[in-house]
């Protein structure tokens, strides 16, 4: 009889343990999460070139080729509130790197911003993008 409670007690706490047992790798993803497809522009002008990229889980970030859907440079993303900043290299020769910054807004799922070269992410030009 001892030996049946003694087992009881281990199920009961072994139990407990399986059912208090958080998995962390659930986050909730972030709102800025998705894909944008919108345009770009050079210095002060209206952005008007074709602009896809795509904002990952786990801070991975990729632009996307227009015409061909493939990926075409890769790096990470991180949010501040509704801010994004984005820095990636491309995947071909001469391996550019350019920064991206916007600001997304949850209610029009729009996202607005600059780019740049290396790590500003302001002197390439403005952005305008929509959530897809």
């Amino acid at each position: 009889m001892k030996k049946v409670k003694m087992a009881l007690i281990a199920l009961v706490f072994a139990t407990g343990f399986v059912a208090c047992n958080k998995d962390s790798d659930d986050v909730a993803p972030s709102p800025v999460e998705g894909t944008y497809v919108g345009k770009y522009g050079f210095g002060n002008d209206t952005p008007d070139l074709d602009f896809i990229f795509k904002v990952s889980p786990n801070g991975i970030f990729q632009e996307i080729s227009a015409s061909t859907g493939n990926v075409k440079g890769q790096g990470t993303w991180t949010v501040n509130g509704n801010t994004l900043s984005a820095t990636y290299t491309m995947l071909f020769t001469p391996y550019s790197k350019y920064s991206v910054t916007g600001t997304y807004d949850p209610a029009t799922q729009k996202m607005t911003g600059t780019w740049g070269y290396d790590n500003n992410a302001s002197d390439g030009g403005k952005m305008d993008m929509a959530k897809q």
